[in-house]
């Protein structure tokens, strides 16, 4: 260590930094804590060592030379130790700053191994960090990103043409992952990602009438693939989710009590789906190989799930006529749709569905709405007189009585 001012001058006449040593220490004379390494390759670095409020030695970096003069680094070294005397910690600053990863690592490090754990739409989650969200924002680091990040984020989502439920899906996983994010410290600060501008989505509600249903019953029956076939048929008559009825298991069957228990549902809750006679036939169909797990094992691997049903789908709407853009999951709005018509209460409907709210259900009460009328009716033909009945007539008498009492 060699204590010298350091300035300009001391820049024109520097030691040597001595033999078999990487660098020299040079302290300042006139400000403690400031000193200069000499690296031996003529690299010259300013930094400043204090004590922070809980009498911890610290080091920080200040600058290089040239980028840096003497004089600019003793400024700086100065606003440093007044910091430190206001009770402040230069060093640690750095270290948070420098704590704070970017949004890529994050996402890869914390967000999906959280998700794969906690979510049943991890695999959806994880498509769209990998394919959007990571590639706009990945390489800024948490708090360096927006709501002005965000808001062009948006807008290159819609001007790629991804319709509004997709936009919203995109802008919700970012809107979770900085929740996280502040919910376990890892930057300080308000959620760039809190007011994405969600755009206004129509609900969509196609139903198919009862011959329509059978149509497509006949179709599922004469198609090939009588495996995914047999799954498309349980959508329709039992109103299931699509991952219920494909990762189905035949431990799960209890023909006895007519059910089929999903161990997980979407709520998170273990649910029963109730099978009628058709349901029934349509399992008891199914060929279960020895050891089988799976009601609807993988054509390629028994011991996987069957996870595709595009090919089956496609095939039944053509040869039933019905409308091209049906999809797999209006046939669980078509089942509602059809309990509804045929009276069945709401709050049946609901738990036929697996719903935990009634507001779920409530989608389905406008199909209700004869019936309603007819109830409606009833009262109606119960309290108005018929033409042999006529409204009794109140008497003089009874008038006086009232005008005597008011």
């Amino acid at each position: 260590m060699t204590i010298a001012t350091l300035n300009k001058a001391l820049l024109r006449d520097l030691p040597a930094v001595p033999t078999g040593r990487k660098k020299l220490r040079i302290v300042d004379a006139q400000l403690s804590g400031f000193h200069m390494e000499l690296a031996a390759t003529g690299c010259i670095t300013y930094r400043l060592r204090y004590c922070n409020a809980r009498g911890r030695v610290r080091d920080i970096r200040l600058g290089k030379h040239p980028e840096l003069t003497p004089d600019e680094a003793r400024k700086l070294a100065l606003k440093h130790k007044a910091d430190v005397w206001r009770g402040g910690d230069p060093a640690a600053e750095r270290d948070r700053l420098r704590a704070i990863p970017t949004f890529e690592t994050f996402v890869r490090e914390h967000i999906l191994p959280h998700a794969k754990e906690t979510l049943r739409s991890y695999v959806e989650v994880e498509g769209l960090m990998r394919l959007r969200v990571v590639p706009a924002l990945g390489k800024l680091h948490l708090d360096e990103i927006t709501p002005l990040h965000v808001a062009r984020f948006r807008k290159g989502m819609i001007d790629e043409g991804l319709s509004a439920s997709r936009v919203n899906a995109h802008l919700a996983a970012l809107r979770r992952a900085f929740n996280l994010a502040i919910e376990w410290q890892f930057f300080e600060g308000r959620n760039p990602a809190a007011s994405p501008g969600m755009l206004r989505t129509e609900g969509r509600e196609t139903f198919l009438d009862a011959a329509q249903v059978k149509a497509l019953l006949l179709a599922l029956a004469a198609d090939p693939d009588q495996g995914a076939a047999s799954a498309v048929a349980l959508l329709a008559l039992t109103g299931a989710r699509k991952s219920e009825i494909l990762l189905a298991r035949w431990s799960c069957v209890d023909f006895d009590r007519r059910i089929l228990w999903v161990p997980r549902s979407k709520s998170g809750r273990r649910r029963p789906i109730f099978l009628s006679d058709q349901a029934i036939a349509v399992l008891k169909l199914q060929p279960r190989q020895p050891g089988a797990e799976f009601v609807f094992p993988s054509p390629r691997r028994d011991e996987q799930a069957l996870s595709e049903l595009r090919g089956v789908w496609a095939r039944a709407k053509l040869a039933a006529d019905l409308p091209e853009d049906l999809r797999l999951h209006d046939l669980r709005h078509t089942f509602a749709s059809l309990l509804a018509n045929d009276g069945v209460p709401l709050y049946d409907i609901g738990k036929l569905l697996g719903h935990t709210q009634l507001s779920t259900t409530s989608r389905y009460a406008h199909l209700q709405a004869d019936r309603q009328l007819e109830a409606v009716n009833s009262v109606g033909r119960l309290a108005v007189p018929t033409e042999n009945e006529s409204v009794p007539k109140r008497s003089a008498h009874n008038d006086n009585d009232e005008q005597d009492a008011a």
